[in-house]
């Protein structure tokens, strides 16, 4: 099929056995690649001269140029005025004697666009949660200011946070049964039972916790991430876990746990984290408080914060020590006692017993 000038011919059967000469060129240098090596195989713009059938099908031609360069058909594609598959012939692409077919590495084909653009979403769910107009829902946040008449009087005002109801329903059962209208007997009645939230609209944040602790949270329920998380402060994001207990958000406090033991886990912080893992119910971050206390077992317990916070939770030293235990081998450890065989000193340069040649 290569390197051939021959030309067959002629009687009846001259039309099938017409050949076609053409030559196959690099189009790029080829390689054949390997986990521990790379060759290459053919330089750029190497020609190589073929003789086919016109009737024959160009997979012939793919086993023979990848078999004679030391390549491997399937790293390889080729094309003359389109790509040529295994089953296109010369006769089907109108080759003509003299033309060029040229080779290269097979390209991997483009990705699909992204059906949508996650960016784009996040973006316009962050310009709702600043829109007022749609708003329906308050959250009432306890602001301490000075108040005018006098610098040492303080008075009791309150900061405004909007938000949907209906994203908040969608996001958490809490809301959802925070704002239902009232439950249904089973004559179809409506009893009225309700919160006032479901009425009002309006909830109250309890003192202890900031407007940047709502804004964080809406952030969370609105895009599903909170963008600035790692610039937040370990008390901070302490105080996000109790709110993310408080109103039953999941998602949210698995997010908090995370970032608490991916970036905060250190020996001044794990006492403080650790006891709140007991009034916050975060299983998660409590088995990595441990894990860690193990892990620096003398410099925490050595470290007098850690000593200070876990006198206020003295029953969360039982997990640390049993796992402190569980390091210990059962059992009493037993010193093996020296025998003497011989009384004679040993020869000079003679100091361990052989090695045998094969294990028994």
């Amino acid at each position: 099929m290569a390197n051939n000038g021959g030309r067959q011919g002629g009687g009846g059967n001259g039309q099938m056995n017409e050949h076609v000469e053409f030559t196959v060129k690099a189009e790029e240098d080829l390689y054949l690649t390997g986990s521990e090596n790379t060759i290459r195989r053919v330089t750029a713009e190497t020609n190589y001269s073929c003789l086919m059938l016109k009737s024959q099908r160009f997979s012939s031609l793919f086993r023979h140029y990848a078999k004679y360069h030391g390549l491997r058909k399937d790293d390889l594609e080729y094309y003359f005025v389109n790509p040529l598959e295994n089953e296109d012939t010369p006769e089907s692409v109108q080759l003509q004697r003299g033309d060029t077919i040229m080779v290269r590495k097979k390209r991997k084909p483009e990705a699909p666009e992204p059906a949508s653009n996650d960016d784009e979403f996040f973006k316009d769910m962050r310009e709702l949660l600043d829109d007022d107009e749609h708003m329906d829902a308050k959250f009432l946040v306890h602001d301490e200011i000075s108040s005018s008449g006098a610098a040492s009087m303080k008075e009791q005002k309150f900061i405004e946070i909007r938000a949907h109801k209906a994203i908040l329903t969608a996001r958490g059962e809490y809301f959802k049964a925070l704002f239902r209208k009232g439950a249904t007997t089973s004559d179809g009645i409506n009893s009225g039972v309700a919160f006032r939230e479901s009425k009002e609209g309006t909830i109250e944040v309890d003192p202890v916790f900031t407007r940047d602790h709502i804004r964080c949270t809406l952030e969370f329920l609105y895009t599903n991430r909170i963008q600035r998380i790692q610039s937040i402060c370990t008390d901070d994001l302490l105080c996000l876990l109790s709110l993310s207990d408080k109103w039953c958000l999941r998602d949210l406090k698995r997010l908090v746990e995370h970032e608490l033991i991916r970036n905060h886990m250190q020996v001044t912080s794990v006492a403080r984290m650790y006891c709140a893992t007991e009034d916050y119910n975060a299983q998660r971050l409590s088995k990595s408080c441990i894990d860690f206390i193990m892990a620096n077992i003398r410099q925490v317990t050595g470290n007098a914060t850690f000593q200070e916070e876990m006198k206020n939770y003295p029953h969360l030293c039982i997990p640390v020590l049993k796992a402190a235990a569980d390091l210990i081998p059962e059992g009493p450890v037993h010193k093996k006692q020296r025998t003497e065989t011989s009384t004679s000193t040993p020869s000079a340069g003679i100091s361990s017993s052989p090695v045998p040649d094969l294990d028994p």
